[in-house]
């Protein structure tokens, strides 16, 4: 489950600088189309939520963890 608030610290943490409000509305709605099935936006106690399934979130995490191993042939950042 990530909150926009861990959202936003992960964004922070990645670029130097608080995202605002609607990027972070964006990245939120950017997970749960990538997921699909696996993921989904809700609300609890008012906070919105991205939750993704936990057997979907190991295979993220075991893809992850490949290609830190074997990165994919080219730079896609230059």
């Amino acid at each position: 489950m990530l909150d926009s608030q861990t959202i936003k610290k992960v964004i922070t943490a990645a670029e130097g600088s608080k995202p605002h409000t609607q990027t972070v509305a964006r990245v939120m709605n950017f997970l749960e189309k990538l997921g699909k099935d696996d993921v989904e936006q809700t609300k609890r106690r008012g906070k919105k939520l991205v939750v993704v399934d936990e057997n979907a979130a190991d295979r993220y995490h075991d893809r992850c963890d490949r290609d830190l191993e074997q990165p994919p042939a080219g730079n896609v950042m230059s």
